[in-house]
């Protein structure tokens, strides 16, 4: 039976950092406006969203032609250092854009000018934005190994011989394998993830929208920062109203220690952003702050064991330990102790159930249709 976790003892964890990388403002001067549609009264499902991408190395061979897309306004093309500006011609695999995007199929395969000419135009887009979706679109995958980054917080250790321990290894693992996702520090640019998503949103790729809310999710917790301010007018300006990445972004700011960030920050947050944030931590109960769900669970070895959240020992395999429903975190049972009734405290861990993490981020953020769902 699951048990409520609770009382958990405050700690002092290092506070988040907004993204240090940002062209939002500069993006924003640009920005197409935000997507015209009916107000819906839930986010998930959406009808007529793609499901999943057709397998690309088979569908090769029944590729008939390609469709052309013009993406920009119709001035006349230039490049600039942040990327083309006016109309840019990218010509795609018909079959693919359609497979991908009912947005597409629908355009393509009818009987007005754009399914008679094989051209779409998309004049509010912004190229570079459209060229990360085609690099999704081919290749399902929005990273690509990137230079070496110089995480600053690792930089003295990685200068003294054998001082640069398996963990900073990792980090900078992950820094590379993240490429263009990150900036020469190796924060995350979440602008340019948003940018995407309203994208992903207005053309109905639901696979790639659910990708980059598990990316989103993922590079905040692993570099420990959130969104700018800038950040935050993008989102509540250029996307619906009930999209689930709003979802994530309140919770990223609810669960985080962000309360010295939000009030020191120069710049200035998006009004609607802080009202929700503030209607979000006021309900009681789990929109609140949620706490672990246990129950009993035993690893059957030691490649598929973790470490407890709270003494970070490594859980024993054939012997059973605690882990949490909702966000997977582990606990042994010296670390979670009864203190009278259904109250249990948490030796080290802070308590909150973060809800992008483990089987809950696609319960909570992904959108699918009826009886679909992540593997």
């Amino acid at each position: 039976m699951a048990k409520s976790v609770s009382g958990v003892p405050s700690t002092e964890l290092p506070s988040p950092t907004a993204s240090d990388h940002s062209t939002a403002e500069e993006a924003m001067q640009d920005a197409p406006p935000a997507a015209q549609g009916q107000v819906r009264t839930t986010s998930r499902p959406r009808g007529g969203r793609a499901s999943a991408k057709i397998p690309l190395r088979s569908a090769f061979r029944t590729f008939s032609g390609c469709a052309t897309v013009l993406v920009g306004s119709d001035a006349a093309p230039t490049t600039t250092p942040t990327g083309p500006k006016g109309a840019v011609s990218y010509l795609v695999h018909k079959e693919l854009l359609c497979s991908a995007s009912p947005f597409f199929a629908a355009a393509l395969n009818s009987t007005f000018a754009e399914g008679l000419d094989q051209t779409v135009r998309l004049p509010e887009e912004k190229p570079e934005i459209f060229e990360w979706f085609l690099q999704w679109l081919y290749t399902g995958s929005m990273t690509t190994p990137g230079p070496a980054y110089q995480v600053p917080h690792l930089q003295t250790a990685a200068q003294v011989p054998g001082a640069l321990t398996p963990w900073s290894s990792l980090v900078l693992a992950d820094a590379q394998a993240d490429g263009e996702l990150r900036n020469h520090a190796g924060s995350p640019k979440y602008f340019l993830l948003i940018d995407l998503y309203g994208l992903s949103d207005r053309l109905l790729t639901t696979p790639l929208s659910n990708h980059i809310l598990s990316t989103i999710a993922r590079l905040s917790e692993a570099t420990n920062s959130v969104p700018t301010p800038s950040d935050t007018r993008i989102v509540y300006e250029q996307i619906r109203a009930t999209a689930p990445l709003k979802n994530l972004i309140l919770d990223l700011f609810a669960y985080k220690k962000t309360d010295k960030l939000l009030a020191t920050h120069k710049d200035e947050w998006h009004a609607k952003f802080l009202r929700e944030l503030v209607v979000k931590l006021k309900r009681p109960g789990p929109e609140g702050v949620e706490r672990h769900t246990l129950v009993a669970w035993r690893p059957s070895s030691y490649a598929s064991s973790r470490a407890c959240e709270g003494c970070r020992e490594v859980l024993k395999p054939g012997v059973s330990h605690e882990k949490c429903v909702g966000c997977e975190r582990a606990f042994c049972g010296g670390c979670v102790r009864r203190a009278g009734g259904e109250r249990v405290v948490l030796g080290e861990d802070t308590g909150g159930c973060k809800p992008w993490s483990g089987r809950g981020l696609c319960g909570r953020y992904h959108e699918h249709a009826d009886g679909e769902g992540c593997q």
